[in-house]
């Protein structure tokens, strides 16, 4: 791989500055002296930071490869200013599919070579990919180390030595992403202790992790702002409340369908890191009151929370939440059949940043609580919302400004497709359900013909 000439760093991140080719410039430079008034000009007497943004504005992956053809200089570029390297994504990557003919020694040596070739590699994915050899720990000196984000999602048959083997080369992870793989408390240690300066951890499906394994990781990671623990079975409150002492800076927490946890977690997660942003208890019927209590006493930063499914909790709990964090810009409450329209009143009355709400499966929602709610509602999901009625539906779409709307029902029918077509000029995406009662007038109040939408909803 040819090196750059010059080391003039610039504002964006784009890299060193290097001029055309001397040999190319000189060619040109007699052709101008023999032609005076012809000035041979091109694309590729653009400075290295042009290029390297003309690299960055192309959007599909054969345009990425295309661009590197050009010459062997535009094959630095690229090298240079290519900064992700995904699995099955297209834009901005570079594609290594699953296969069963590929041995783990031929995977090892091809995922070797990408990392020497591309030296400024930020964001890593090798989701569910063959096994790797030994080989990877001997070519590790040549990769770049610049990979900030890893993502191993999936490594179902990884052990704790192969995935350490994996993330070991780059130094400067702040976010590693190991969701449904089979990771141990072993190997989270191992993690935690090489990478204290982490910022983001995804453990989300990680069944074997204990308490233990996240004390480890609380207590070596300090500056953790985002950690997703959703479905790990094993993590109680003991765990959580180590992890809410050691790291106060915590920003985001999922703790979906974790059934171990309970208010006693919850009270001193929210004692701790007064800080929170997003709080996901989906599923966790542990949760009561309580802990809504907690959360709305000292986090008042919140913006968003889930509470999906969460049973336990009534709409007391949730006016107390409600009232103390203003700054709340989604809640999901979905299948949460205890709200009623008043609890949406309330709940829309105290969040005038509100912009997400989601409803679906709340049986007890006509709609009518939406009366009077904030211009800043974007975005209402009310799937299988049974109670939901046509005045109802003609609440939400008064709010003006809502852009993504899904609803389902025998209250979506003419009348109410007609007024979403009225009252919501700023929709970008409607998704109807089990729309039996809408006829052609609705339909073409929105321009959409029926045959296209069940052709949508096939799709």
């Amino acid at each position: 791989m040819g090196s750059l000439s010059s080391s003039l760093d610039d504002s964006i991140g784009l890299g060193t500055l290097q001029l055309t080719s001397k040999t190319v410039q000189e060619e040109r430079s007699k052709d101008d002296e023999a032609h005076p008034c012809k000035k041979t000009l091109s694309i590729t007497d653009l400075p290295d930071e042009c290029l390297g943004l003309v690299y960055h504005s192309l959007k599909y992956g054969t345009d990425y490869s295309s661009f590197g053809l050009v010459c062997r200089h535009w094959l630095h570029i690229q090298n240079y200013n290519h900064e992700s390297l995904l699995v099955n994504i297209d834009l901005h990557t570079y594609r290594l599919c699953q296969t069963p003919k590929i041995s783990s020694e031929s995977f090892s040596i091809i995922l070797c070579r990408l990392l020497i070739r591309f030296q400024h590699i930020r964001f890593l994915s090798l989701s569910r990919l063959p096994d790797v050899t030994d080989y990877i720990a001997s070519q590790s000196q040549f990769f770049g180390s610049e990979v900030q984000f890893l993502s191993l999602k999936g490594f179902y048959e990884y052990s704790d030595k192969k995935l350490s083997l994996i993330f070991s080369p780059f130094p400067r992870l702040t976010s590693v992403c190991l969701s449904s793989s089979h990771i141990t408390d072993k190997g989270l240690e191992i993690l935690a202790k090489s990478y204290a300066s982490l910022q983001k951890v995804d453990l989300r499906d990680c069944r074997k992790i204990t308490d233990r394994g996240l004390e480890v990781l609380a207590k070596n990671c300090a500056s953790l702002k985002e950690v997703d623990l959703g479905e790990c079975q094993r993590i109680s409150d003991r765990g959580l409340k180590v992890l809410a002492k050691c790291c106060a800076s915590l920003e985001k927490i999922d703790l979906r369908y974790c059934c171990r946890i309970t208010d006693h977690g919850l009270e001193g997660l929210a004692k701790y890191c007064a800080s929170l942003k997003k709080v996901v208890l989906a599923g966790c019927q542990g949760i009561t009151d309580k802990s809504l209590e907690a959360l709305a006493k000292c986090c008042a930063s919140l913006q968003k929370v889930d509470l999906g499914h969460c049973q336990r909790i009534s709409g007391q709990g949730l006016e107390v939440l409600t009232k103390r964090c203003v700054s709340l810009e989604k809640v999901d409450l979905n299948g949460c059949k205890w709200i009623t329209d008043s609890e949406i009143s309330s709940l829309l009355k105290n969040c005038s940043k509100l912009h997400s709400l989601g409803i679906s499966f709340c049986s007890n929602v006509t709609g009518i609580g939406f009366h009077g709610c904030p211009k800043t509602l974007t975005t209402v999901e009310a799937l299988n919302t049974y109670n939901l009625t046509t005045e109802g539906i003609k609440e939400i779409a008064s709010v003006g400004g809502i852009q993504y709307l899904s609803l389902m029902g025998d209250a979506v029918n003419d009348e109410a497709v007609i007024t979403i077509s009225k009252g919501c000029p700023l929709l970008k995406s409607l998704w109807l359900e089990c729309v039996d009662e809408v006829h052609l007038e609705g339909w073409k109040a929105i321009d959409l013909l029926p045959e296209d939408h069940k052709r949508q909803q096939k799709n």
